[in-house]
Formats: structure tokens, sequence, C-alpha cells
């Protein structure tokens, strides 16, 4: 029974996050705009903070950031572990 605790635990979204921090993310928000960059915080409501990120729209780098705050709710997807894209 413990080991399919550890399944589940390991299938959760924030932990899947949650173990993802300090690595880099690429995020595509609501309204199609997507940025790369290094996840630093991550809250219960998805909400997080990126360093060095890279704002991409239509496939093409528009803006770079220090430092960007996302509401969770925005979010339309997040690819973890996205060191090898782009």
């Amino acid at each position: 029974m413990e080991r399919n605790n550890t399944a589940q635990r390991s299938k959760n979204p924030l932990h899947i996050l949650q173990a993802a921090q300090n690595s880099d993310i690429i995020l595509r928000l609501k309204d199609g705009t997507e940025y790369k960059g290094l996840l630093k915080e991550i809250d219960a409501y998805m909400n997080m903070i990126l360093e060095n990120a890279v704002e991409i729209m239509d496939g093409s780098p528009v803006a770079k950031y220090n430092e960007i705050f996302i509401r969770g709710n925005n979010l339309l997807f997040i690819k973890p572990d996205a060191s090898q894209i782009m």
C-alpha cells in the first residue's frame, strides 16, 4: 500500500513542479504567451516566480526578464525540465 501512495504522490502536479524548482521550465498562458525560465518559487495555487525568463510569442523571443511573477490561474500548461528544448 505504501508503494501506491508513493506512485500517487509522484503524479501530483504540485509535487512535480516542486521537484522542478531550480530547473528550466516552459509555460504557456491562456492568451498564448509562452515563457521559458528558471523556476525559483511555486506555491499551492501554482503561482510561480521565474528568473532569467524569456517571453516568446509566435515562436520568437520578444522580451527578457530578470525575474517575473506568473499567477497560477493564467496558466494553460507547464513543461517541467525544459533544459533540452529550444
